[in-house]
């Protein structure tokens, strides 16, 4: 019968010394990019008192910096009767990871005499969030034949 040897290798331990080789980021991992879309919708009381109008706002914003971002857009309604839709435009400051302000103008129409005529209104806008789902804001809305300030609570999902 024939003897069966077993050869043990020795283990070698390299003290500060790694082997594995650190693998390429995630492109999640990646700085983000400084381009991002937005869409936002909203509800306003009309001027009938029962009716809603949902404004939906949306456009391209660009991140100048980490809490400022510049953005461009379009406001839509649902409303018939309102006028209030148009181009839009502003900036975004993120004062904290909670709180952020943002300041918009926009372009609407509204009825003098029986015609038409078009304005520039402006819009300063604030938001805390509570929890992660829940926040509160507040807006001042500034148009030449109005003026308005909204205080409500809002739910992302």
């Amino acid at each position: 019968m024939k003897a069966v040897s077993f050869y043990a290798l020795p283990l070698l331990l390299f003290s500060g010394m790694s082997l594995a080789v650190d693998l390429p980021a995630l492109p999640s991992q990646h700085d983000a990019s400084p381009h991002n879309f937005f869409l936002s919708s909203g509800t306003k009381l009309g001027s009938s008192d029962s009716f809603d109008t949902w404004n939906i706002d949306s456009g391209y914003s660009y991140s100048i910096f980490d809490s400022l971002d510049v953005y461009i857009g379009a406001r839509l309604n649902n409303s018939h009767e309102s006028i209030d839709q148009g181009f839009l435009s502003g900036v975004s400051y993120n004062v904290s990871d909670r709180i952020s302000v943002k300041s918009t103008l926009r372009g609407y129409q509204y009825e003098e005499n029986n015609e038409r005529q078009g304005a520039m209104a402006a819009e300063i806008s604030s938001r805390m969030r509570l929890t992660e789902n829940l926040d509160v804001h507040a807006t001042f809305d500034f148009e030449k034949i109005q003026q308005g300030v909204e205080v409500g609570l809002g739910f992302r999902f």
